[in-house]
């Protein structure tokens, strides 16, 4: 029998009532790899969401909704791309959902960023070189650089063998710049770490 048909087959587990989101991105952390994910429900008792990370039943995973706002659970299940996840401790998800739209909303508001060091090759009118990255999110990212970089700087960037991106040097700072990219990054994307 498979994943879903056993999925269809096992009885309700929920004991609290699901609050919609719009596919809010998450970053993930399980299993040694780190990555963004949709999540598509949410209650006071766990979640659902798609994500690239391979995970399994029982897995701990720990899901940021935001700089500010951690919940740690572990896998209950998963199936082609989705997963539950089960709560350590009982959440209020009505006020953790109030509190993410007000975080969002903020002048100072930032997409997710996840942490990653490696090396990116880089070209623009200075010619190519190579940059670690530092960290990144959908918009843009932050490397490590040999101090040529200057704000409003063009620059073509190669993520991976088939990921390449365009963005622009917003601001530098001893050795290190921030790149706003002209074409976001989706969620698949930066699914999973250890696969760029």
């Amino acid at each position: 029998m498979n994943q879903r048909s056993d999925a269809a087959a096992a009885p309700e587990r929920r004991g609290t009532p699901r609050l919609r989101t719009v596919y809010r991105v998450a970053r993930i952390l399980a299993a040694g790899d780190q990555g963004l994910a949709r999540v598509h429900n949410i209650s006071d008792g766990g979640l659902m969401l798609s994500t690239a990370l391979i995970l399994g039943p029982g897995d701990p995973v720990q899901v940021d909704l935001s700089e500010s706002c951690t919940l740690t659970g572990k896998v209950a299940w998963s199936s082609e791309g989705r997963c539950g996840i089960e709560f350590d401790a009982p959440i209020d998800s009505a006020a953790i959902l109030k509190q993410l739209y007000e975080e969002r909303h903020a002048v100072d508001w930032r997409p997710l960023r996840l942490t990653h060091s490696m090396a990116l090759h880089v070209s623009s009118a200075l010619g190519s070189q190579v940059v670690m990255l530092r960290d990144i999110s959908q918009a843009g990212m932050k490397v490590a650089h040999d101090g040529r970089f200057t704000p409003g700087l063009p620059v073509k960037l190669l993520l991976g063998p088939d990921l390449e991106r365009r963005g622009v040097v917003r601001w530098t700072k001893t050795g290190l710049a921030g790149i706003f990219l002209t074409d976001i990054l989706s969620v698949e994307e930066l699914g999973s770490l250890l696969a760029i």
